[in-house]
């Protein structure tokens, strides 16, 4: 049984208080103790009598599941938030796509059997970003769960770079830019660059050019202990900058000299699948 429980409505969806009322009450009655965290309580107005309001500091301690109200986004954003502390994720898609969101509005009776103690729970990979700049290592402030994106700003203007694998040369690149992704993050951006759909249980980096200019710059797919490294990359702009994205969350210019390096973490995000067919199946809901 699931008995602590963590809901995180996105306050930006319209969420129906109807809905909300509904999950709540399928939650106290399977005897649960429901948390949420101080900035949706607004959201949660209708229910909030039966909700405990925490700081983060406290909102993620002994949860046996998080329910996550919204889309993709919604999910990348609590799974950095309770990082680490090994929580299953369980998303009710209030989105346009909701990859990553297991249940729609109309299938709330999924989640009697989540907190029943029911599903599967995937570990899904996540990479370690980082910066060299000369002797100085910058890290990404948490892991990525979707994508790490290499980008020279709103404006797109063709980019040089150099890609390594376990310090061999990999590609040579001439793009707007270069996304390397988890199999997670492979139905989002990298899907839309035309990268390869991937099986989120696998263990893999994805590298996917932006608008490649040359013939022999595709999508490759890594192993998932490979270190993955860019160099030498050079902004065809004059005044242009060359900037690194981590989830869409943080966002990084680099300087002349600097190596993007890429790698598998050692922390993973846990995801709840309760319905049959797994994958494929998802899949055909999702991007047909």
């Amino acid at each position: 049984m699931r008995k602590n429980v963590v809901l995180l409505p996105n306050p930006a969806k319209q969420i129906d208080p109807a809905l909300v009322s509904n999950l709540v009450r399928r939650m106290r009655d399977a005897g649960c103790v429901i948390r949420s965290d101080r900035e949706t309580r607004a959201s949660l107005d209708p229910v909030r009598d039966c909700i405990s309001f925490c700081d983060d500091e406290s909102l993620f301690d002994g949860a046996d599941v998080l329910f996550v109200l919204g889309g993709d986004g919604s999910i990348i954003e609590a799974a950095r938030r309770c990082m680490g502390k090994g929580i299953p994720i369980a998303g009710i898609n209030f989105g346009r796509v909701g990859y990553l969101a297991e249940i729609e509005i109309n299938e709330l009776d999924l989640v009697d059997c989540i907190l029943g103690g029911g599903g599967v729970v995937e570990e899904r990979m996540m990479l370690d970003v980082s910066v060299l700049r000369g002797s100085e290592e910058i890290r990404a402030r948490l892991p990525a769960l979707n994508e790490a994106v290499l980008t020279n700003g709103p404006v797109p203007r063709l980019l040089s770079f150099e890609m390594y694998c376990d310090g061999e040369a990999a590609q040579k690149c001439f793009a707007d830019g270069m996304i390397l992704s988890t199999p997670t993050g492979s139905t989002a951006y990298s899907l839309a660059a035309g990268g390869a759909v991937i099986d989120p249980s696998m263990d893999c980096i994805c590298t996917t050019p932006i608008c490649p200019q040359t013939m022999n710059s595709h999508p490759v797919i890594f192993r998932g202990d490979s270190v993955l490294e860019l160099h030498n990359m050079v902004t065809r702009c004059p005044e242009g900058a060359i900037y690194l994205s981590v989830d869409g969350r943080e966002n990084y210019t680099l300087q002349k000299g600097d190596i993007v390096r890429i790698r598998r973490s050692d922390i993973r995000t846990k995801i709840i699948r309760v319905k049959k067919g797994g994958f494929l199946s998802a899949l055909q809901r999702k991007l047909t």
